[in-house]
């Protein structure tokens, strides 16, 4: 079974037919709350006043706005620690992007009017029709910007995904039969086993990454890499001869990496 992930619209309903998909194939299904709980799981260290509390809304948002670069590493090092599992459905954080290189991950893109987010809004929340559009056109324009900083490129870049559906014109079970049929067929495959060891080596090296800027260290002076599952090498230059001791026990106390290998110097400013 392949890695589905879904990319929503705001007002869509894109979590329902991801939810629809996951509990027909018998795969997790990984949304917002889901993935807090795995970074939770994971022992990264994330910045004070961050609660991993389910019920309190907004963390991604309130962590992407706060510490952006912090926030990438966690969504990253979460989405591949699903990735490695070999199956699921993802639904949104850039998982689409993340995961392109992989041959066994089918990404899906789902779109609809504004006119008919707007309806499942005032349906689904209450809002009156005035109030969806702005709450659509903050979260559409968040969403672009978000993808245009993380990676560089426009979201509904067709490049990005295998399957474009607008929904219109269909229920939920029709667009959740027609994903379901393409990830079923002959055509699509199942991760390699080597293809989960690099989405496993990359989940530490995002860690890696998360627990050194929490700890205050300039990472745009390291290369940071997992050449192996556990094992962990840095290389480049530190701030200091203080920095550069650091760096190394930062490293060891990151869950999974039980050897750390180091070649640093320190970074000599120039005049």
């Amino acid at each position: 079974m392949p890695l589905i992930t879904i990319t929503a619209s705001f007002g869509t309903r894109g979590n329902e037919i991801a939810q629809i998909v996951a509990q027909i194939l018998g795969v997790g299904f990984f949304d917002d709350n889901k993935l807090k709980s795995i970074v939770a799981e994971t022992g990264m260290t994330m910045p004070s006043g961050f609660s991993f509390d389910q019920h309190a809304p907004g963390f991604w948002e309130r962590l992407r706005s706060r510490e952006p670069q912090l926030y990438l590493d966690a969504m990253e090092a979460a989405i591949y620690d699903i990735a490695r599992h070999g199956d699921g459905v993802i639904i949104g954080h850039g998982s689409q992007m993340l995961l392109r290189d992989f041959e066994c991950a089918f990404h899906v893109r789902l779109l609809s009017n504004i006119s008919a987010r707007v309806e499942n809004l005032v349906s689904s929340q209450g809002l009156n029709r005035d109030s969806a559009l702005n709450l659509i056109a903050k979260y559409d324009k968040a969403q672009e910007e978000f993808f245009r900083f993380a990676f560089r490129i426009d979201l509904d870049a067709a490049t990005l995904y295998d399957m474009v559906i607008n929904m219109g014109k269909m229920t939920k079970v029709t667009i959740s039969k027609l994903i379901m049929e393409a990830v079923q067929s002959d055509d699509i495959q199942s991760c390699s086993l080597d293809a989960l060891s690099s989405m496993k080596r990359l989940s530490q090296e995002r860690k890696i990454h998360a627990e050194l800027l929490e700890n205050n260290i300039d990472i745009s002076t390291l290369n940071i890499a997992v050449p192996e599952i556990g094992k962990a090498r840095v290389t480049g230059a530190a701030a200091s001869q203080d920095e550069m001791n650091r760096i190394a026990g930062i490293v060891e106390n990151v869950d999974g990496i039980s050897h750390v290998d180091t070649d640093l110097s320190v970074w000599i400013y120039p005049l």
